[in-house]
Order: C-alpha cells, then structure tokens, then sequence
C-alpha cells in the first residue's frame, strides 16, 4: 500500500429536491490500495447514494451533490468533466450493483458486453476483447466459460450473472471497485462464493474495494475498515476491529445485538426500535435520536464525529460508553 490514500472523500453532501435537510450530510473517509470499506447500515441511510455520487451516476435531478469532495488518485470526481469521468468509470473504476438482471444488457451476449468495455477503455481489436472476455470468465469461474460467452443474461442463474457482473467490472483491472450489495439477492452458499471470489481476485489485482452492504456477517468476512452509516451520516468508523469488538455508537449497538449466533441460544435478539425517518422527517441534532434509549437534551445538536483514540470515530454526545450502559432495546423472540 502506498502513503497516500487512493480514495478521499470529505464532506460529502447530496440534496434531494423538495428536502430541506441534506439526505447525505457531511460524509468522509479515506481508502488506501488493497483495502476493502464496508459501508453498513438500513435501507435508506445513504451507502448507495455515496457511492452512486462517487461514480457520478447521480440522478440528476432530484438529487445533486452540493458539497465535498472526492479526490481518486489525486484528481476529484465531484468537479471533474462528463468526458473524463467516462474514462475513468469503468476503466480505473468499477461498479458491481445490487441486481444484475437491471445492469447487464438483456439484449446482448454476455461475452460482447464484456468486451465492449475493454474496447472502449483498452482500445483492444474485436477478437482480442473477446479473448479478454472469455480470460474473465474463466477468472470468475463460471462452468464451460466458452459456452456462456455467447449466452444472454436470461440464459443464466442468479450467481453466473453477478459473477459475470464481477468479470465485466474487473476486465479493465480497476484500481478502485464498489460492489453495492453485491450478494443480496443470492442463496446462502452462492453468496460465500462470490465473496471468496471477491476477496480473491482484490488479492491478486491489489485493488481497493469499497463494498456496501447490510449484513453484518459479510462485514466481519471482508472489512479491513468499517463506516456505520444511519440517516445520511456516518455514526461510527474505524477498523473492522475496533467497530466489532468495542462499538461506541448505540446504533452501532443495537445492530451488533439483532446478529443470531451458531451457538446455543443464550436469550432473546434485540431490534432497534422504530424505523428510519423520511428524508423530510429527519429530526435536528443527532438523527438517531428519537430510535436511541441514551437520547438526552444534548442530542438537540449535531454530534461532531470525534476520535476515541486510534481512528475508531464516533458522533455521539455520549461517547465514549462504558460497558454499564449497554442500551435497553426491545427484545423479540427468536
């Protein structure tokens, strides 16, 4: 790893219109080669718009960016132009989303998809992008690659089309791939599959990997840091570690708590009470608050994300906890 952080966002802000409150406030972190984030937190708490706004795939309107910045590789995609920001996505960017059924091309082959890309961003000739292609296809793994090449999306099963996801996002050797839920939609065991392949592949590539999820057991498999996001803010950040073994942030908490286990049962699972606010509903101050059993009149105001000693980051007006005040939330059965 080099010195200096291949990714650094700061202050990163993004309007929705009609909102008076910003739906993504102030949100900052840094990520150097061969490292994995996990972004992690609810449906709805900004992970995929921060990573949409990194790639510049925005849609604009309603949303906009109105501030921050996001320097890659010294230059920053926030401010850069239309014409080299499509050099850069999908050459020394990439994006793996959520379903691929919505981001492959129904009507093309999966091997003329693939070799689109790198004949757009390594100006290959028609036969060497195709031997590209089927080089990828035989890196992920997917069986008879030679037969899928010239199959449709339709043609495949839902963990041949993230993998070919995967090869497509990979075929130009990024230096830098978010993967947005990447797994979700995938049986328990396909799912560890793509996430060794994932894992494997940064490895051989030493490419830095920005990967978003809600599920906390693929957080503890991939993470070296971790960004706990809720209401368009980051609550709490540090490495995987330190966020898994000693979490600041109530939040942070309750999700920790709501994790089954493997082993026996030892009591009941907690939820966190409630559910996000709207965007237009966000109350002031610290926007956990009307879900958090801590909140107080200090929670009126914005918390300020302040380091507990070796970058592990909180934004509460309580921090840091002790381990008295593990937080009363409501029990469920299991």
């Amino acid at each position: 790893m080099t010195d200096a952080p291949l990714l650094e966002l700061e202050k990163l802000t993004i309007a929705l219109k009609g909102v008076d409150q910003p739906i993504v406030d102030d949100v900052g972190f840094t990520l150097s080669r061969g490292e994995t984030l996990c972004i992690v937190g609810e449906s709805g708490c900004g992970k995929s718009l921060t990573s949409l706004a990194l790639m510049g795939l925005l849609q604009t309107p309603p949303l906009r960016v109105t501030g921050g910045t996001a320097h890659f590789a010294g230059e920053d995609l926030l401010s850069m132009g239309t014409a080299r920001l499509r050099q850069i996505r999908g050459g020394k960017m990439a994006m793996i989303f959520q379903e691929p059924m919505t981001s492959l091309n129904p009507g093309l082959r999966i091997g003329e998809q693939i070799a689109e890309s790198v004949r757009r961003h390594k100006g290959l000739s028609h036969q060497d992008a195709r031997a590209r292609a089927l080089e990828m296809l035989r890196r992920v793994r997917i069986p008879a690659p030679e037969k899928r090449l010239d199959e449709y999306p339709h043609q495949l099963s839902g963990g041949m089309r993230q993998r070919a996801m995967i090869a497509m996002a990979l075929a130009n050797d990024p230096e830098l791939l978010i993967a947005d839920e990447p797994t979700t939609a995938l049986d328990v065991t396909i799912q560890a599959q793509i996430l060794r392949l994932m894992r494997s592949l940064q490895q051989e590539t030493g490419a830095a990997m920005v990967l978003i999820t809600h599920d906390l057991g693929v957080v503890a498999e991939m993470a070296d840091k971790v960004a706990v996001m809720y209401g368009g803010r980051i609550v709490e950040a540090g490495s995987a570690e330190q966020v898994f073994t000693d979490p600041q942030h109530p939040y942070t908490i309750g999700l920790m708590s709501s994790m089954p286990s493997l082993g026996a049962r030892a009591g009941r699972l907690v939820t966190v009470p409630g559910t996000v606010p709207q965007p237009a509903q966000m109350p002031p101050g610290c926007r956990f608050a009307t879900r958090c059993p801590f909140a107080t009149s200090a929670c009126t105001l914005v918390p300020s994300l302040t380091d507990l000693g070796g970058g592990h980051r909180v934004a509460c007006a309580h921090a840091p906890l002790t381990a008295l005040e593990t937080p009363a939330l409501r029990s469920t059965g299991t």
